[in-house]
């Protein structure tokens, strides 16, 4: 939905707040999004459907309704810049989200006057779409940097991962006040199960590279381009993979899917399959025996399996010279790392040909780093988040 309609829509629902307050009086409505409205995934997911099965609240999903999965979440949904979306966040008790409340839930209402003063209503959680630890925080635009710092910093939960994550978003990511920020662990961790699959298959997911928008050239010529689709046609590991019959499936970044027909009209073999952008990466983690990434926090998840992670950073010094990572390169991934394509392909297959677990170094070192990364694996994650929440909500009630 474009701005000027979501605007519109969003006076519409101002305007008709006032004559509604019976309609909604004592109703605990909770509304939950994430991707920009565009995907059922991730942390907003899983707590949407533990939220489901509380019979106290009402739960909805915000998505977009062009989206690709609109039709198959389940449940109650409101489309995202709609008059009754706007409409419901105004009369809202919580709002979670995993991207940002504007993107997620109410477009543009953070920096519209008097109509703004509905963004302090509701109890807001941050349920982040990943763990900070990769990515060094850049905005996606300069000219409103300020306002999403500012609106950040106003969300009353910041989730995360581990009392190290902890310290990066109080320090250094956003600065979110320490009073802000609890450690609960990701609600999508308590969706992973280990499971056993006749079928082998193996897992691609490079992050996105926001400067590649910004240069002239064409992707294809791109270090991004070459490395991805020099190691997805590598003879060498194409031949290892049909000889053991192991499949592998690339998935491109949400946020690098205009470029997905670039990489579609490379010709595969057939060990070699390129997911959809609906593709639900929870059970491709699942499935899969390695996962391959340079810097994407989905790395965590597989961390959370005990499975093996291959970190193939191919362009680590224009990497950390352009976004940076908090995480110590060198000495802190809790994977392998390497940085060509050959050496990716000696790495699958020594992991693969070792029943696909790490060598004994590999595995002590990641092991030891566990606990600095990842405090909780007792899949009570959403558990805790909704806890959480209505501590918080009984504490905002006292303070009226």
């Amino acid at each position: 939905m474009d701005k000027i309609k979501c605007l519109i829509n969003m006076m519409i629902a101002f305007l008709v707040y006032p004559f509604t307050k019976n309609k909604f009086k004592n109703r605990k409505i909770w509304l939950v999004g994430g991707n920009a409205g565009e995907l059922y995934a991730d942390n907003g997911r899983a707590m949407y459907e533990y939220l489901r099965s509380k019979n106290e609240i009402e739960t909805f999903w915000i998505a977009n309704i062009k989206s690709p999965v609109f039709n198959f979440i389940p449940g109650k949904k409101l489309v995202k810049g709609s008059v009754k979306a706007y409409l419901y966040f105004m009369n809202a008790e919580v709002v979670l989200f995993s991207h940002s409340i504007s993107a997620d839930i109410v477009p543009y209402l953070f920096v519209i006057p008097i109509i703004n003063r509905f963004h302090y209503k509701p109890l807001k959680v941050f349920l982040n779409h990943g763990t900070v630890g990769f990515k060094v925080r850049m905005a996606m635009n300069r000219k409103t940097e300020k306002i999403a710092e500012e609106l950040v910093r106003s969300y009353d939960i910041n989730i995360c991962d581990s009392e190290y994550e902890k310290i990066i978003k109080r320090d250094s990511w956003w600065n979110i006040d320490e009073e802000k920020i609890f450690v609960t662990g990701y609600p999508r961790y308590d969706k992973l199960y280990n499971t056993e699959i006749e079928k082998k298959e193996i897992l691609f997911m490079p992050t996105w590279r926001n400067w590649i928008k910004a240069e002239k050239d064409k992707i294809e010529d791109t270090k991004y381009f070459k490395n991805i689709i020099g190691l997805i046609t590598d003879e060498k590991l194409n031949d290892f993979l049909e000889k053991k019959e192991i499949t592998l499936n690339l998935y491109i970044h949400q946020l690098m899917h205009n470029y997905l027909g670039n990489f579609g009209s490379i010709k595969l073999r057939e060990n070699v399959n390129l997911l959809p952008k609906e593709a639900e990466i929870t059970k491709e983690l699942m499935k899969s025996e390695i996962l391959i990434t340079d810097y994407s926090s989905v790395a965590y998840d597989f961390y959370y399996l005990n499975k093996p992670v291959v970190f193939f950073q191919f362009d680590k010094k224009e990497y950390t010279e352009k976004v940076g990572s908090y995480v110590d390169l060198d000495k802190d991934l809790f994977g392998l790392g390497v940085y060509t394509i050959e050496k990716c392909v000696q790495k699958i297959i020594e992991i693969s040909e070792n029943d696909f677990r790490y060598d004994k170094e590999t595995l002590k070192k990641s092991e030891e780093l566990k606990e600095k990364f990842l405090k909780y694996t007792d899949k009570e994650n959403c558990k805790r988040v909704f806890e959480l929440i209505l501590s918080k909500i009984g504490e905002k009630n006292d303070q009226r």
